[in-house]
């Protein structure tokens, strides 16, 4: 029988006990890919991630599939295992798209995202707004596929009503927001300000999921904003968890920072609210 220790982290929580749940297994040897699916259902939260010891390369998991990158592993990572670092500290961690740095300042992880590329949209505002279940007149600007590390549909919306009326279904999602660099993701948005409210959806061949803490969808959104003009530098405040689709829900912030050389990082508090070790 082997032991798996394993770290509980609250992910963008302003709150001890907001943001998105995410477990980190701090293990001596790296897993095998088929146990670490094995344990990533067992834990059942939205991401699992892995690191050993002695070693900076990073696994991130679903319940269902192995993912190519997450802003918000990353973070709960670096709380894992750097659990010490206080004032301001910087560590690189290994993933399948490279080299990541994390830097803390504060309470706060920071993460560097890759250069904003976009593209257009290949289909009409009518046929991406039938596609998320809302009104073509909802959409204002130009929806753009994004890419910061992950390849994004981002469509802004024109309020937080419409943001909360989407409901999008797998096989109008999976074929908009076709990418061949990852799963269909698209990320629905408003923004009151710099004040921004967020939800993110992506698909598989079965189902839509939406995730509640979209670290790569905040910085494509504001690599999108810089796509439509926006001047570099400035800040945003990004909400998720605002859902009329579960009966609970609690709140994730995402803070994004783009300098004036138009570089982008994602950050959020982290808390370890628990952990334990799972044998088997």
């Amino acid at each position: 029988m082997t032991s798996y220790p394993f770290h509980l982290i609250n992910t963008f929580a302003e709150r001890r006990l907001s943001g998105n749940p995410i477990v980190v297994f701090t293990t001596e040897e790296m897993p095998d890919e088929p146990t670490r699916q094995t344990l990533a259902f067992q834990m059942g939260v939205a991401e699992t991630a892995f690191i050993a010891a002695n070693d900076t390369q990073v696994h991130v998991h679903s319940t269902q599939y192995m993912l190519p990158f997450s802003v918000q592993a990353m973070l709960a990572t670096a709380e894992a295992s750097h659990p010490d670092e206080t004032g301001l500290a910087a560590q690189a961690f290994k993933t399948n798209q490279g080299q990541t740095w994390l830097l803390r300042q504060g309470d706060r992880w920071w993460s560097q995202l890759a250069t904003a590329h976009t593209r257009p949209a290949q289909h009409s505002n009518l046929e991406i707004a039938s596609a998320l279940g809302i009104a073509a007149t909802d959409i204002i600007g130009t929806p753009l596929f994004v890419d910061c590390g992950l390849e994004q549909l981002i469509v802004q919306v024109r309020s937080q009503q419409s943001v909360l009326q989407a409901n999008p279904q797998v096989s109008s999602l999976s074929r908009l927001a076709e990418t061949s660099k990852n799963l269909p993701q698209a990320a629905v948005w408003s923004s009151d300000g710099d004040h921004i409210t967020l939800r993110f959806f992506s698909c598989d061949a079965f189902q839509v999921y939406e995730d509640f803490g979209a670290g790569t969808g905040a910085a494509n959104i504001a690599g999108w904003m810089m796509a439509s003009g926006q001047s570099a530098p400035f800040s945003l405040r990004i909400e998720q968890g605002l859902t009329i689709q579960r009966l609970i829900s609690r709140l994730s912030v995402i803070h994004v920072e783009v300098d004036a050389q138009r570089n982008i990082r994602v950050g959020g508090n982290t808390h370890r609210v628990g952990g334990g070790v799972i044998e088997f």
